[in-house]
């Protein structure tokens, strides 16, 4: 029998390779030509770019040769033309062109991912996704487009003047592409090479009845969800959301990639027919929704499977700390027989505590790092998306349709900055560092706001909504008014979410007054929130497992409507307050919450409320007269291109025309060439900080006058609230920014200016 040695076995397997994935390429492009085109010949998804970043990525530049034949025989009958040679030929030159654009973009992007990142997957660390994002999946479509478009325009298949918005579509088509097909198709290499290829094939790919269930129940749901969202007028595309997030936390990259082609092939395939969310009379619009959308999803997704891999490998450490701790305690047991050499291994051990101890802190801290990086990361595009949407909401160009699908965007990003607080409130309540903010609010405008929300919830789903509060409840309480009615809103929208028909009962009532001090707060009392429903009930064995963390009892068709952890939080905060959350439950008849909570009487308690306790954030608007009424110079500290994009427009709509500095230096010298009446101070910037330029203008005594500084930052933890304010900043304004709340502070800076 003749055998190839392997060295002369590998030019032949690298023309296969080559081959098959040009091959591959071909056949991807012309299914989505015929399957997932508009009427316009628009792919809003670019699969073929995907394979090819992906095939460089895990094979490396020498298929580069597939990409170029792949790409040559792609565009090749969609652009030769035989009418005479001379017009064949340039056709020919004109598509190798774009085949040639496309190697070069893919080679690019490959070589700088390589050159920033450690080791082989992109998709295990956040600063790696992110670069991932940068060079393959924005600056490689970025040469493709231009050099595809170039080609077209001198073939004179494009206009010249439309030469920008035919670059936009084909950029933006091969960024979705990239985004959606590259992390899939290198999670099923990954999945190959640790299950398929491994020695003990059985047991590595052997999967469970019950995860095999629940696999199937997330597909179901996904395409259910799908289907109503992008095939029907359902607006239910964001609740796809927390379906990711489940199939992260559950099924890793591997499930969460190609979910996401899953929940892809089906947006786009229902809206290049014009139908689902997304579809509007204008056929660009529509492409944009839907390729935002795509998007976000492969952003957040990729983000969050990044930052869970991070803390993964950072509990795996601390649990090798723990295992070399218990051998040393082995050894220590073993070694009192001798007095002396135990109190060697005595100090020995000390050593390795104080070492484990340091790890453990530094493992805590690794984790926090990477939920306050979390947060800024995803609070700075949001800021983004929600600043762009409250400007085009206030446009009086807008049909209802275009009105409904901008909300939708809207809530969708509110949906997503309410997961990322839930998840640093987690964060805050398991390092021990959440505290209580007591002051004197009024008790009656806590409970009467929270009823306003609880009706409009009720009414949708037809429902009775009840209320009976005790007379005998005093009207000014001291305790932390926000996270008492954190607790009470998600007793209360559990309740009404988990109740198909019949009634919802909100009891308040006091259990008992105890008097104590005559000259300050001189008296607590205890009071009862109850909440009775008429809903689906819990089963007994599940009582105590809903007050866990991503765990939630019910219907299926429940559990996507949420994160999970609204209950887990509610209960930690109520052990803060020094209560307890309890359940009594029978399934199919309904549940009855509790909450009882010790609360301070201040000694005078007849005020009527001047206190406010909070109050519910109305939609922005803005006073396209407010910089008559409020004349300031402003300037801007920030350094994100598109966050000063989104300042300007949003200045803009209220009168003001801001002046906009990236760093801090800039801003130091833009207050020596004018004088500021207010400064929005951006703190992580580049060359000089917004707490390091704080300082500066504090203590420059040069300065004819002192601006009034507002901080405006994506780091939206307490300590970063208090580490501006330490630094001297008057105002603080965490991202995303809401209209209303800049006008807020506007408007607070000359009340503090004036009272100066």
């Amino acid at each position: 029998m003749f055998v190839l040695s392997q060295q002369k076995l590998k030019p032949f397997l690298r023309v296969v390779a080559i081959v098959m994935l040009a091959l591959v390429y071909y056949g991807m492009a012309e299914f989505s030509r015929h399957v997932a085109a508009t009427p316009q010949s628009v792919t809003p998804v670019w699969p073929p770019d995907g394979l090819a970043a992906a095939a460089i990525l895990i094979f490396g530049r020498q298929l580069l040769l597939g990409v170029l034949i792949g790409s040559f025989l792609a565009n090749i009958w969609a652009f030769f033309d035989a009418h005479n040679l001379y017009v064949a030929i340039a056709s020919i030159l004109q598509v190798l062109g774009i085949a040639i654009g496309t190697t070069i973009g893919a080679a690019v992007g490959n070589y700088l991912l390589r050159l920033t990142i450690r080791g082989r997957n992109p998709f295990r660390r956040l600063d790696d996704i992110y670069k991932f994002l940068v060079f393959t999946g924005t600056l490689a479509p970025m040469i493709n487009a231009t050099a595809g478009v170039v080609c077209l325009c001198l073939g004179g298949k494009v206009s010249w003047s439309l030469f920008g918005s035919v670059w936009l579509t084909w950029w933006i088509s091969n960024v979705a592409g990239i985004c959606i097909f590259t992390p899939a198709i290198f999670s099923w290499y990954e999945f190959y090479f640790k299950n398929i290829k491994n020695k003990d094939t059985k047991k590595s790919i052997k999967i469970s009845p019950w995860r095999l269930t629940e696999a199937i129940i997330l597909i179901a749901i996904v395409i259910s969800i799908g289907v109503l969202s992008f095939y029907q007028e359902y607006s239910l595309e964001y609740v796809l959301i927390p379906c990711l997030v489940w199939s992260v936390l559950k099924f890793g990259q591997f499930g969460a990639t190609n979910l996401i082609v899953v929940i892809t092939m089906i947006a786009v395939l229902g809206t290049v027919k014009g139908l689902g969310s997304f579809a509007v009379q204008h056929a660009n619009y529509s492409l944009i929704l839907l390729q935002s959308f795509i998007i976000v999803i492969v952003v957040t997704t990729l983000s969050l499977i990044a930052i869970l891999a991070e803390k993964q490998q950072a509990i795996a450490n601390l649990q090798k700390s723990k295992v070399r701790l218990i051998e040393k305690s082995v050894q220590l047991e073993k070694s009192k027989s001798n007095l002396k050499e135990a109190a060697l291994v005595l100090e020995s051990q000390n050593i390795a505590l104080t070492e484990a101890k340091k790890n453990a802190e530094n493992a805590n801290l690794t984790k926090t790092e990477f939920l306050s990086n979390m947060s800024h990361e995803l609070r700075t595009p949001l800021n983004a998306i929600l600043g762009l949407v409250q400007v085009l909401q206030d446009s009086h160009n807008l049909d209802v349709s275009e009105k409904s699908d901008l909300e939708t965007v809207y809530q969708s990003g509110i949906h997503l900055l309410n997961l990322i607080d839930d998840i640093l409130d987690i964060s805050k309540i398991e390092a021990g560092k959440m505290e209580l903010q007591l002051q004197d609010v009024n008790l009656s405008k806590i409970i009467k706001d929270l009823v306003d929300i609880a009706q409009v919830q009720a009414n949708q789903k037809n429902i009775d909504f009840v209320y009976n509060f005790s007379p005998n409840l005093p009207t000014l309480v001291h305790t932390d008014s926000k996270r008492l009615r954190q607790v009470l809103l998600n007793l209360l929208s559990n309740a009404i979410k988990f109740t198909n028909k019949g009634h919802v009962i909100f009891r308040v009532y006091p259990d008992e007054f105890v008097r104590l001090d005559e000259d300050t707060i001189n008296s607590f009392i205890l009071i009862n929130f109850e909440l009775e429903d008429s809903g689906i009930g819990i089963e007994s064995d599940k009582l105590e497992s809903i007050f866990l963390p991503f765990e939630q009892a019910g219907e299926t068709k429940f559990k996507a409507q949420g994160t999970g952890l609204g209950l887990a939080i509610s209960q930690k905060i109520a052990g803060i307050m020094g209560s307890k959350i309890t359940v009594s439950s029978q399934l199919g008849v309904g549940s009855n919450f509790r909450f009882t909570v010790s609360l301070g009487t201040p000694k005078d308690n007849s005020q009527n409320g001047q206190n406010q306790s909070t109050s519910i954030v109305n939609k922005s608007s803005f006073d396209r007269n407010l910089a008559q009424k409020l004349p300031l110079n402003i300037l801007l500290a920030e350094d994100n291109t598109f966050n000063q994009l989104v300042a300007r427009k949003i200045f803009n709509r209220l009168g003001y025309e801001i002046v906009i500095a990236d760093n801090g230096l800039k801003v130091l010298e833009a207050l020596q060439n004018n004088i500021y009446d207010v400064i929005f101070m951006d703190v992580q910037m580049p060359e000089l900080d917004g707490i390091e330029t704080t300082k500066r203008i504090i203590n420059d005594t040069c300065l004819k006058q002192r601006p009034y500084i507002i901080a405006l930052t994506a780091n939206a933890m307490e300590s970063d609230r208090i580490r501006c304010f330490s630094a001297g900043m008057d105002d603080y304004i965490s991202k995303p920014v809401s209209v209303n709340l800049l006008v807020e502070a506007l408007l607070r800076s000359q009340r503090e200016k004036g009272s100066a």
